[in-house]
């Protein structure tokens, strides 16, 4: 064992010499006597060991790595004198590196008891502060150290570490240019300022921190590796891979550089090369969930699907961390499976209810694997092949115990698709309505108090969840409308009298009639249920209830008087859109300038964050109007992705704004506002906004340029504008059908709704429309009121959008798009390296007419 010298590195991590650290605690004149020790030293005639003797050779032992011997010492010294805070502060670390957090906490917490002025303490105290999470603590033990020895680099590091996971970026990157003027060249500061810079949204600063962090360590792999990745966000993606293959020169085991070249040959479409550069990454570390991840990202992109999600499957088995869910989630979007594969059923179920994306993106995949069940196809089929003729429970289940009613009660997949978002699909739906025309007869059934089994009624509850986020959009004939009339009105009379309400009448009614138009509901909320029933009295009742009481609550910001923005309130009143159940989950929030440089690298828009004398970004408040907010799934997507975010959000509807306001209290944001105004006359307010985001809104206005004009009176300058439009191009289909709505009459009221629903899927007209039915607005009550029947819709072509954007004098920033659209125009229009020219992106979308069927969703910017 190599005895530690005056000029070694101390062993408490303070980065200081010995002699100016802890060699301190040797001027203690305490003696300790260990009996073993003591014998061999009196045999020889040697005077007994002093304390400063017994910790100089437990320090050697602990710098050594000989942390049970160093131990064992520091222990024998504290048997003799209690309060040497040297002893405790250097057990605590040797607890620290044992992975016991807590135990070190509290023994160099007795170290500083006895030593308040013991800045090593205080700094070793922040780490382990840091390690459990507690970093509010952690930071203050870090200021302590640094007010006792201001010239602690590392410390001022660890503190920029700490104020980083609190997400203070600002004070983070102040903290790392201290320790900078401390240690100019400490490489592995200048790569976590080069961090924190690229979390921050100024990756040109960030490249130019890990830049000057290999200037100081040539053979610092891990900056490299960030330096790809900055590069890689930046569209430099032949310059990434070649950072990235100088990480792995230095490192050919570095597992993170394998993963990250990997995304950077995806992202130049070599999917072979990316997904060899994952396995490498796996070959070195068969944990790593992230690896996994983008492997199955890979796989997907080459219609490798199975592969894709037994990838993915092995990563959540390895983490569950919400990137990786996201991912998952992200990797089923949308897709349809034409078979089965291992597990795959319950994940989607997870992903649907938790959910790890918006339910509604995740139907698709649920509906096929649902419609795939072997039971549940068998009473599909009997549904689809009766149609319209109706069949009773016993008919279309099967006895009680057979295998597809057991399927339909039993599939937990089916349920929380039902109970999450609205089924999509016209066979499922189909089923589904005879269904509940099957719990109508058993409800009304001579039986005086029909019951159910527990798990028939749980699948009666939660399609009576979906009749009512679908706004009871399903097909009802007149004897079916007579008989649930009849029994709604015996639900009434019961709770009128204050009688008990048979479980099974409560469940149909619902499946009919929202419950929250009963009399009395309110009497059945403090009641015991079944847990599936007590759910649907809160999805039908309780969070109703709420809404009305914000009705009075919302402030009017301006009148609404403009012709057309009435008739478009009176129907966002009667049908707000879109009814929702849960949301994306909210990702960690960024700064604008960050959030535009991810979804648009490519965009040449100047950055809207203010910066101060030093170069660091000013922690202002982000000022954000929403202006037509709907219920609120806007607003809070907008709330939780920006940082310092204050959300205005309008909206002619009251309704709509109140079950905004109800999912945002569910949510715990406390940074939105909501009001009831009108675009039109919103000029008049005296409120500027650094964002101003309506999409889908302008072009249901009688005028949407003087609309788009309103709102960009109320921009402030260089702020940035995100809008929405219909494209002529990829309309065709909705004006289609919106012509045979026209020529047959149908009017906006939902028996009319229903009965045309039910014709465009007529065998005569389903082939027609086939567009139409696969579309996910068709299949729910204000959806498709806002798809085929709506009172004003304007269309838009690039070159019209092109020529509004020069009469307003706005910059065109980028389109909001799937990346793969963004490479096929890349291909087809290499010299267009912005991706910002209209006439390009028109000729584009005349050969690509589905290109923006989800509107032409772009951001625009204010010159400054």
């Amino acid at each position: 064992m190599k005895k530690i010298s005056r000029n070694d590195p101390c062993p408490c991590n303070s980065g200081r010499k010995y002699k100016h650290c802890c060699q301190q605690f040797e001027e203690t004149s305490t003696t300790l006597t260990v009996a073993t020790r003591l014998v061999n030293r009196r045999a020889k005639g040697l005077p007994d060991p002093s304390i400063p003797e017994y910790f100089q050779t437990a320090i050697g032992y602990h710098q050594a790595g000989n942390l049970p011997w160093a131990e064992a010492i520091y222990r024998q010294i504290l048997q003799a004198a209690p309060d040497h805070p040297g002893a405790l502060h250097f057990l605590g670390l040797i607890a620290r590196q044992m992975g016991k957090n807590e135990i070190a906490i509290e023994l160099i917490g007795k170290a500083l008891a006895f030593k308040p002025d013991y800045a090593e303490a205080h700094s070793n105290l922040g780490n382990a502060l840091k390690d459990q999470g507690r970093l509010e603590e952690a930071v203050a033990s870090y200021r302590k150290a640094l007010s006792l020895a201001p010239g602690f680099a590392e410390v001022y590091a660890n503190l920029g570490n700490a104020l980083k996971g609190q997400g203070k970026l600002d004070e983070a990157i102040a903290s790392y240019r201290k320790a900078l003027t401390l240690k100019p060249d400490f490489a592995e500061i200048h790569c976590l300022l080069g961090n924190a810079l690229n979390e921050q949204g100024t990756p040109d600063e960030a490249i130019a921190s890990y830049r000057s962090a290999l200037t100081h360590k040539t053979d610092f792999a891990e900056a490299y590796c960030n330096l790809g990745n900055v590069l890689n966000t930046q569209g430099r993606l032949n310059e990434a891979i070649i950072s990235f293959s100088k990480a792995l020169q230095l490192k050919p085991h570095f597992a993170e550089a394998h993963s990250n070249l990997g995304n950077a040959l995806r992202e130049q479409g070599k999917l072979d090369e990316s997904i060899a550069s994952y396995r490498n990454a796996l070959s070195h570390r068969p944990d790593y969930a992230e690896a996994c991840s983008n492997l199955g990202n890979a796989l997907r992109e080459q219609g490798k699907l199975d592969e894709a999600i037994t990838s993915y499957q092995r990563a959540l088995q390895i983490r569950e961390s919400p990137e990786i869910k996201s991912g998952f989630a992200q990797c089923i979007k949308n897709i349809y499976f034409t078979h089965e594969i291992p597990d795959i059923r319950f994940l989607v179920a997870r992903a649907i209810s938790e959910p790890w994306e918006r339910p509604a993106d995740l139907a698709n995949p649920a509906i096929s694997l649902v419609k795939l069940h072997p039971g549940i196809k068998e009473c599909i089929t009997r549904a689809t092949s009766a149609w319209p003729a109706e069949l009773s429970q016993h008919e279309l289940l099967g006895p009680p115990g057979a295998f597809a009613f057991a399927s339909i009660c039993d599939d937990v997949l089916l349920h929380r698709l039902l109970e999450n978002t609205t089924v999509c699909d016209m066979e499922l739906e189909r089923f589904l309505t005879m269904a509940r025309n099957a719990l109508l007869d058993e409800a009304i059934s001579e039986k005086k108090c029909p019951v159910a089994e527990e798990r028939i009624l749980a699948f009666y509850c939660a399609l009576a969840r979906q009749c009512f986020i679908n706004e009871y959009i399903f097909d009802c004939s007149g004897k079916e409308s007579t008989c649930a009339q009849l029994l709604r009105e015996r639900v009434a009379a019961a709770l009128a009298a204050g009688s008990r309400v048979p479980v099974l009448w409560l469940v149909a009614v619902a499946a009919y009639f929202p419950l929250i138009a009963l009399p009395f509901i309110e009497s059945l909320l403090d009641q015991s249920w079944p847990d599936a029933v007590a759910g649907l009295l809160v999805q039908q009742a309780r969070e109703p209830l709420e809404e009305r009481q914000y009705r009075d609550l919302i402030p009017r910001l301006t009148p609404i008087t403009d012709e057309t923005s009435r008739l478009v309130q009176k129907q966002y009143e009667e049908n707000p859109y879109p009814r929702w159940v849960k949301s994306a989950p909210g990702d960690r929030a960024i700064s604008i300038d960050a959030y535009l440089r991810e979804r648009l690298p490519f965009s040449q828009f100047k950055p809207m964050n203010p910066v101060d004398k030093i170069g660091n970004k000013k922690n202002e408040t982000l000022d954000i109007l929403i202006a037509g907010c709907g219920t609120g799934q806007h607003s809070i997507a907008t709330a939780q992705r920006y940082q310092n975010a204050k959300v205005l959000a309008v909206d002619l509807s009251l309704t709509s704004l109140c079950y905004a306001k109800r999912k945002t209290r569910e949510a715990g944001l406390g940074n939105i506002e909501y009001a009831q105004a009108d675009i039109m006359a919103l000029g008049s307010t005296e409120r500027r906004f650094d964002i101003i985001e309506s999409v889908g809104v302008l072009h249901h206005l009688a005028d949407p340029i003087a609309g788009w004009r309103q709102l960009l009176s109320l921009l402030r300058p260089g702020g940035f504008m995100r809008l929405g439009f219909y494209s002529e191009y990829a309309r065709q289909n909705e004006t289609a059908a919106q012509n045979f709505v026209i020529g047959h009459g149908y009017r906006p009221v939902p028996e009319d709704i229903r009965r045309c629903r039910q014709d465009l899927m007529s065998m005569e007209n389903a082939a027609r429309f086939k567009q139409i039915l696969s579309a996910r607005d068709f299949y729910g009550m204000s959806e498709c009121r806002d798809l085929l029947f709506h009172v004003q819709e304007h269309r838009y072509t690039l070159p019209q959008l092109k020529k509004s954007l020069k009469e307003l004098n706005l910059v065109f920033v980028g389109f909001s798009l799937d990346p793969g659209v963004i490479n096929q125009y890349a291909v087809r229009f290499p010299a267009d390296q912005s991706h910002t020219d209209l006439d390009s992106w028109h000729l584009f979308e005349t050969a690509n007419p589905d290109t923006f069927t989800g509107m032409y969703q772009f951001w625009v910017q204010r010159h400054g």
